[in-house]
């Protein structure tokens, strides 16, 4: 069965373009191919039905009615010799036939969606979006001024900013939801094309007018003489803080732990308890909603790198390349600072 559908992998390539059937002229030039529609929403009709588990869902969600959806899909699994999913009585799961029919029709998406937008900018057509997905830490200051920023230039550009732990964000490469994936502390992947890493450094947040602020600088003893409030164990840096209470003789007061930076940032600032968080994730040059950050001068606190990645092999589209430069300079010249 396999075998069947790796042999349509190979052959649908030549069957998603189709060609005009003229007699070329001497000196003409073939038309370039045109994805067919019909090849189009059978792609998205099989993606929806995988990402919702469900028929019904799906076909919610696509304007057509389940038993039209549910034809199409046994169609498509007739032509292939192959069923695509496993229908439980708790929604339904992509066979291993199914898994290999959607990785190929997530990258024909994508390069069908890439195709359109460079020929919009031989056009002078500046539009476009670009899907990323990133670690919490990124949420606050990074991203939503990078992004101003690309759009004060490049009004036409959309995007889709997906904040997830670094396991999500290297899952949405590969399954084609995210361009770029800008990650704290990811392992790396033999898939994975690492465009970018800058260690970060952890840092000292807390209230604008916290006492801590007065002294010159800033050791984790110094810390550790007020409350802490620690991001959790599923946030990356956690890990260095866990390290360093390891080898120190002082015993933290942990008086909160959450998943949530904005959890954390929104408790320091009515308090005098001190929080820790990546440089690249404080406004470390201005106080900023009554709340600010300091670097911690301790070497032995560690670093981890922050890394911004795409799915090798994959050609991005124009928009989400030049988002990624944008975002190699600014890092880099953040490195640089630091």
């Amino acid at each position: 069965m396999l075998r069947r559908v790796q042999q349509f992998h190979c052959q649908f390539r030549t069957n998603t373009f189709t060609f005009p059937q003229r007699s070329p002229s001497a000196g003409s030039l073939p038309e370039a191919p045109v994805m067919s529609l019909q090849y189009l929403r059978i792609f998205n009709y099989i993606d929806a039905i995988a990402r919702s588990g469900s028929i019904r869902k799906a076909a919610e969600g696509l304007f057509i009615t389940p038993s039209a959806l549910d034809r199409r899909l046994q169609d498509l699994e007739e032509d292939l010799d192959a069923t695509l999913f496993e229908r439980h009585a708790r929604g339904m799961r992509p066979t291993a036939a199914g898994e290999l029919f959607l990785k190929h029709a997530r990258q024909q998406r994508a390069d069908y969606e890439r195709l359109r937008t460079e020929i919009a900018q031989l056009r002078g057509l500046h539009r476009g979006t670009v899907s990323i997905a990133a670690s919490q830490a990124l949420a606050f200051s990074l991203f939503p001024d990078i992004i101003t920023r690309f759009r004060q230039a490049n009004p036409g550009i959309t995007f889709t900013v997906r904040i997830c732990d670094h396991g999500s964000a290297i899952q949405a490469l590969r399954s084609f939801e995210a361009d770029l994936a800008l990650v704290y502390n990811a392992q790396p992947s033999a898939d994975i094309n690492q465009l970018l890493e800058v260690e970060q450094r952890l840092c000292a947040v807390m209230a604008a007018d916290h006492p801590l602020l007065q002294q010159p600088g800033l050791r984790m003893r110094d810390c550790l003489r007020y409350p802490l409030a620690l991001p959790d164990s599923s946030l990356g840096g956690r890990m260095l803080l866990e390290a360093f209470f390891a080898r120190s003789s002082l015993t933290p007061n942990v008086v909160l732990e959450s998943n949530s930076f904005e959890m954390l940032r929104n408790f320091v600032r009515g308090s005098d308890a001190v929080s820790f968080q990546i440089q690249v994730g404080t406004a470390l040059a201005r106080a900023q909603d009554g709340v600010t950050a300091r670097h911690i001068d301790d070497r032995g606190l560690g670093t981890r790198p922050l890394t911004l990645a795409q799915l090798k092999g994959r050609h991005l589209p124009l928009p989400a390349m030049r988002f990624a430069q944008v975002l190699r300079e600014v890092l880099a010249g953040d490195e640089a600072q630091a």
